[in-house]
Formats: structure tokens, C-alpha cells, sequence
């Protein structure tokens, strides 16, 4: 195929706009200032889950807020999100293995130990499920230092990298 001389410049933009924002994936970007949620008036946080990822990536909260998470299965697939430590994450996983061969979703044969539940939440294609969640804050501590993750454990979902990490950022300064 053999383009017009007034048609090759055009190509060759387009594909020097297309490398240009292939290479400027890096850090994700700066979180804007966050007001942190309470009870009374929870932050609303929206999650998206596609087949096979998470948006955003990563997931901004501040330690001890409340937020009322807007949970949105945009894929086809049914999914979860599962917020947790990776103790917790590694506890559905192996919950959710044994459903190999079940419908997805909860089932009576799913469980995992008390104390590791998180908090888990499964949705069908197209759905969206609205919860208030009080975001943990370690005992002791100011500002939490455990690692969350937002995870998906749909059997084979978790290995084709339905994960993303929870970035705990500093709340802006009151006005």
C-alpha cells in the first residue's frame, strides 16, 4: 500500500504522538489534596474494576478516614475487591482456590481465618456496590505503615495482575 506524498507527514505525526505518550508512563502522579472523610461526611473514592485491573492505580487514602467507596465492575468477568494487608490477600487466595471449577463468587466453601477478612466485596458485570469503609489506623501510630492492597481473587484473576497498591497520603491542611 503506497500513501500520497500530503498523507506520509500525517502518519509520521501520528505515530511520533503515539511513541511520545508510550514513553511517559512512569511514577503515578501527584495526589491533589485529599479532605479527609468522616462518619458524617464520608470521602468518596471510586474503584473501578476492569478485566484485568484496578483503577486508579494506586488507590490514595488517608490513614483513620472514613470513605464511602463507589465499587464498579466494568468488566465482564464478575469480580471482587478485597482491601487488605498481604496476610489478608494471601488468605483469599487460598479461599478462593478452592471454588476452582464453582460459579464465581461467594460460596458456602469460602472463608478465611477471623482476623483476616479485610474488606471484601464481590460484584457482578456492570454492577456497582456503594460501601462506608473507616480506613485502619495501626495502633499506636500516627500514620499507617502496613501495606493495603486492593486485590481480586476470582480464581485466576489475582495471577493475571488484578492488584493494586493502597498509597497512604497526608491529608491537606485545613483552611
Amino acid at each position: 500500500m503506497t500513501f500520497a506524498p500530503a498523507v506520509r507527514p500525517v502518519f509520521a505525526t501520528l505515530g511520533a504522538v503515539f511513541l511520545m505518550a508510550a514513553c511517559e508512563a512512569g511514577p503515578p502522579p501527584a495526589t491533589p489534596p485529599i479532605s479527609p472523610g468522616n462518619s458524617s461526611a464520608p470521602r468518596e473514592v471510586n474503584i473501578i474494576a476492569k478485566d484485568w485491573e484496578f483503577l486508579p492505580d494506586p488507590v490514595d487514602l488517608v490513614s483513620g478516614e472514613t470513605v464511602l467507596f463507589h465499587l464498579v465492575n466494568g468488566g465482564l468477568e464478575i469480580h471482587e475487591v478485597v482491601i487488605g494487608d498481604t496476610a489478608v490477600q494471601d488468605a483469599w487466595e487460598a479461599a478462593e482456590a478452592a471454588t476452582v471449577g464453582h460459579p464465581p463468587g461467594p460460596t458456602p466453601i469460602v472463608s478465611v481465618p477471623p482476623g483476616l477478612e479485610g474488606l471484601r466485596v464481590v460484584i457482578a458485570s456492570g454492577q456497582r456496590v456503594d460501601v462506608v469503609w473507616t480506613v485502619p489506623r495501626p495502633a499506636g501510630t500516627g500514620a499507617a505503615k502496613a501495606t493495603l492492597l486492593v486485590g481480586c481473587h476470582i480464581p485466576g484473576h489475582w495471577a493475571k495482575g488484578m492488584v493494586v497498591p493502597v498509597r497512604f497520603v497526608q491529608p491537606s491542611p485545613a483552611p
